[in-house]
Formats: C-alpha cells, sequence, structure tokens
C-alpha cells in the first residue's frame, strides 16, 4: 500500500513537472510569432490579456510575464509590446522582472 502511494507522488510530481515546462515553451513560441505592424487584437490573441498596461500620448505598452531557463532555476522576465498612436506594434522586447525582497 505504502508503494503505490509512493509511485502515485513520484508520478503527479513529474507530470506538474512536464506540464509546467511545456507552458514555458508553449509561451515563446506565441511571442516569437510577433511582428511589427500587428494590431493589438492579434497580440492579445496570441498572448492573451498583458499583465499591465501603459498608455501616453504616443502610444501604449502592454506586459506579459514569462520566465526563462529549466524550472528550478527560471528567471523572470517581462515580455514588453509596444504599440503606436494607431495600436500598430512598433516595438518589442524581453526584459528582467525587477527582483523582489523575499522574506522569510
Amino acid at each position: 500500500m505504502k508503494k503505490i502511494r509512493v509511485i502515485s507522488i513520484a508520478f503527479l510530481l513529474m507530470t506538474c513537472m512536464v506540464t509546467t515546462s511545456c507552458v514555458s515553451t508553449r509561451d515563446t513560441v506565441r511571442i516569437n510569432q510577433i511582428e511589427l505592424g500587428m494590431n493589438k487584437s492579434d497580440v492579445q490573441h496570441l498572448l492573451g490579456t498583458p499583465l499591465f498596461k501603459n498608455a501616453n500620448e504616443n502610444g501604449e505598452k502592454w506586459g506579459y510575464r514569462k520566465y526563462v531557463g529549466q524550472i528550478a532555476d527560471s528567471e523572470e522576465m517581462y515580455f514588453i509590446v509596444k504599440f503606436d498612436s494607431n495600436e500598430k506594434v512598433i516595438a518589442y522586447q524581453s526584459v528582467k522582472a525587477p527582483v523582489r525582497n523575499r522574506q522569510m
């Protein structure tokens, strides 16, 4: 009985690790499909709702969270998409997320 429980837990952990790594790969594939000149609805269709939006008279920036690297050693990044006043993509880039202070 104990052996079955250990095997079940091990299987559950492996499944979680595999599905987590797939999310990162899927996000990378979608991010790589962003192109200059795309409109906002195309970007939202590929990447979903942004984590944050900033707008001014020159256009708008959308930010998405992504993780780069192995699951255990992944680095948090932001993928920023910039739109002009006509709502077309004029630039995009990945930047490191700010380091957060962790209190234990």
